[in-house]
């Protein structure tokens, strides 16, 4: 006798499954405009003063301060904004990874839950290297300049507490996941 609920069960599943390795392709897809984004929009900001300029009197910088605008202070300021390119870099390669995991079907296995702390931990670094390049753009930009003029911002917004709040959230997903998945392995070693 053929069990005839086994059939539907199955091609939902299949079905299930082909949106995700979809899905995925999708989300990896984003990544590499992502990490493309990442790369090119600093260095084309720091490359133009007048559009630097704009930003950083709009953004960073609340009076009329004095900026220098040189290659030099563009050069250490670019460099500060590479702390948290990287650190967004990282996270684009957790899910680059993660969703490659998912893509190849292995949702619950102990890979995707390392990669969901990497990425939760990336967040939560995150939430630390976007205020400190602020700090050190500011710096940049007015060292140059007369004693006393110079500039030390350290500015914190709710963007900041979220991206932790959200790296703290994965972080604990990927924790949850990870012994799900070490619990899942000795129910199978048992059978």
């Amino acid at each position: 006798m053929r069990n005839t609920a086994t059939a539907p069960q199955t091609q939902a599943a299949a079905a299930g499954l082909a949106r995700v390795r979809r899905l995925s392709w999708w989300v990896r897809l984003f990544c590499l405009l992502g990490a493309a984004a990442l790369c090119v929009a600093p260095a084309l900001l720091w490359s133009r003063p007048e559009w630097l300029e704009s930003v950083a009197r709009t953004s960073w910088i609340s009076n009329g301060a004095e900026l220098q605008l040189d290659a030099q202070s563009r050069f250490w300021g670019w460099l500060s904004s590479c702390l948290p390119s990287a650190v967004l870099l990282f996270a684009l390669w957790q899910i680059w990874c993660l969703f490659g995991f998912y893509r190849r079907g292995e949702i619950f296995k102990g890979g995707p839950a390392v990669h969901l702390k990497r990425l939760g931990a990336a967040l939560m670094v995150n939430a630390v290297a976007q205020p400190l390049s602020t700090t050190l753009a500011v710096l940049a930009l007015t060292m140059g300049n007369p004693v006393g003029t110079r500039q030390l911002v350290l500015g914190l917004s709710f963007e900041h507490f979220t991206s932790l709040g959200f790296g703290l959230a994965m972080l604990v997903i990927g924790i949850v996941m990870q012994e799900a998945a070490r619990l899942a392995q000795e129910n199978a070693e048992f059978v």
